[in-house]
C-alpha cells in the first residue's frame, strides 16, 4: 500500500547562519533561469561572503526559505529599497525548484512576504517580473497586485524585453 500522506513543506526566514544554503539556492536559480531575475550569475557568484551575509541579515528586508522536509527547494525575497519610502517594499528574488512547481508553494511565498510587510508596517508592496513570464504575472494578480507601469531593460541573458512592475497596498 502506497502512503498517500502529503509531502510536508515549511517556510521559515533565513538567518546568517544559513549562508551557506541560501547562496547555493540563488546561484542554481541564476544559473538555471538567467531570463528570469535581474542579476546574472557571473556577477553574484563573485560577490564575497559578507554581501551574501549581508542579505540575510538586513533588518530592511527578509529572505524566506522554502522547504520540502529538511531540504532548501525555494526562496522568496522582500526588502525596503528605498529609506526615504520606508513603508513601501519591493518583492524579489522567487524560486522554486522544478521538481516541486504547480503544488501551490508560491502560496507559501507570498503570505510569507506579505506577513513580514505587515508586522513591519509597510504599506505597500511592488513586484515586478519580465513581460514573458506569464507565470509570475498570475500569481501576482491572484494575489490581488495592479499592474502599474513597464520598463525597458535588458536581461542578464542579453534579451531586451519589459519589466512590468505591480502594486498592492496594505490595509
Amino acid at each position: 500500500m502506497q502512503n498517500d500522506q502529503r509531502i510536508p513543506y515549511s517556510i521559515r526566514q533565513l538567518m546568517p547562519a544559513d549562508v551557506d544554503t541560501y547562496k547555493a539556492i540563488r546561484l542554481e536559480a541564476l544559473q538555471k533561469e538567467p531570463g528570469n531575475f535581474g542579476n546574472s550569475y557571473a556577477t553574484e557568484s563573485a560577490f564575497p561572503e559578507e554581501t551574501w551575509i549581508a542579505r540575510l541579515a538586513n533588518p530592511d528586508g527578509a529572505c524566506f526559505g522554502l522547504y520540502h522536509e529538511n531540504m532548501l527547494i525555494g526562496i522568496t525575497v522582500i526588502v525596503v529599497t528605498d529609506k526615504y519610502k520606508p513603508q513601501e517594499a519591493y518583492m524579489t528574488q522567487s524560486y522554486i525548484r522544478k521538481e516541486h512547481r504547480g503544488k501551490g508553494l508560491s502560496q507559501l511565498l507570498y503570505n510569507a512576504r506579505i506577513n513580514w510587510a505587515k508586522q513591519h508596517s509597510i504599506k505597500r508592496l511592488i513586484i515586478g517580473h519580465r513581460e514573458t513570464n506569464i507565470v509570475s504575472k498570475r500569481a501576482n494578480q491572484h494575489f490581488g497586485f495592479v499592474y502599474s507601469h513597464s520598463e525597458p531593460r535588458t536581461w542578464p541573458d542579453d534579451a531586451t524585453e519589459n519589466m512590468l512592475y505591480y502594486h498592492l497596498d496594505l490595509n
